[in-house]
């Protein structure tokens, strides 16, 4: 079975590089002020994991920003705090194909949008949120540092504490230092 697996995540890496040469998107560093859209990525396979990416989320909302947080379910099927709201969507193993590219419609709308600002708060092994962030039209986009890993036009840099809640304090501080040398 590992044979299998190794040959999925080969087509994978193959296809995944390829879409990132394909994509042509805008580039152009955002600040927050002058940012309308914010899309974010997340691993939504727990409850915990939800409620942690929440205050996260409602930072930019209360900022007047259009805000929508898209969760990976690692899972065969969702549960009951998986029902998407205004700033939440969804999408799960049936969703993906056999090399773990992410189809569904909701995936499409998001990776259509031209976000200004693109979050990514996992790393490069949540494949199916990778593809989606090498798929992405957003104009801005922000992740953690990872080495020959260069799909962000902004890295944040973990070094003791990689925990997902310094990773947002991070993105937030430094989104605020855009605004405060370019506005």
């Amino acid at each position: 079975m590992q044979f299998i697996e190794d040959i999925k995540k080969k087509v994978g890496k193959w296809v995944f590089k390829r879409e990132l040469k394909i994509n042509k998107r805008r580039k152009e560093v955002c600040n927050l002020e002058s940012a309308k859209s914010i899309g974010i990525l997340y691993d939504a396979s727990s409850e915990e994991q939800i409620n942690l990416v929440r205050p996260f989320v409602s930072f930019f909302f209360d900022l007047k920003k259009d805000v929508k947080a898209l969760g990976f379910v690692n899972a065969k099927e969702l549960s009951y705090c998986h029902v998407p709201k205004l700033q939440y969507d969804f999408f799960y193993k049936k969703d993906l194909n056999w090399y773990y590219k992410p189809q569904n419609y909701i995936i499409d709308n998001f990776i259509k949008k031209e976000h200004d600002i693109l979050i990514n708060l996992t790393d490069s092994s949540v494949i199916p949120i990778k593809y989606l962030v090498a798929s992405s039209l957003a104009h801005f986009k922000i992740g953690i540092y990872e080495e020959n890993y260069e799909i962000y036009d902004l890295m944040i840099s973990l070094t003791d504490d990689r925990s997902q809640q310094k990773l947002m304090n991070e993105i937030k501080h430094y989104i605020n230092l855009i605004n405060k040398k370019n506005g």
